[in-house]
């Protein structure tokens, strides 16, 4: 992949993540609804967000460090909660940020279990 093609990969993620996170919780409920969609999909939906964006910094071009990925997702999980303060009927949970940092510990398990899989061929 490109750094280029990186770069939009990672900010249309993080485009859905804040838009998501401000979305007031009456227009969340009728969405869900209107799919009719499982009460679950929010939270899958933060936790394939946080995976996404841990495999795009995990490898090349960009290949951040693990500690990098962790600390800057740790920020970006707590920050999306804190602005859920600011959002309409919205409410934040420690929860959310372990679901998020659940899917960042997910991807860089298959990411670097990967590589570990290669190096020994």
């Amino acid at each position: 992949m490109k750094q280029r093609v990186s770069q939009v990969l990672l900010g249309l993620q993080l485009l859905a993540l804040l838009v998501g996170t401000q979305m007031p919780g009456a227009w969340r409920s009728d969405t869900v609804q209107t799919l009719h969609a499982p009460s679950w999909l929010s939270s899958f939906s933060h936790f394939a967000l946080f995976a996404g964006m841990t495999m795009v910094l995990a490898v090349r071009p960009l290949a951040w460090p693990v500690a990098r990925i962790v600390l800057v997702a740790l920020a970006l999980a707590l920050l999306t909660e804190g602005l859920q303060l600011l959002a309409i009927d919205r409410h934040p949970r420690l929860m959310d940020v372990g679901i998020d940092m659940a899917g960042t510990f997910f991807a860089l398990a298959l990411v670097k279990g990967r590589s570990l899989c290669t190096a020994h061929q």
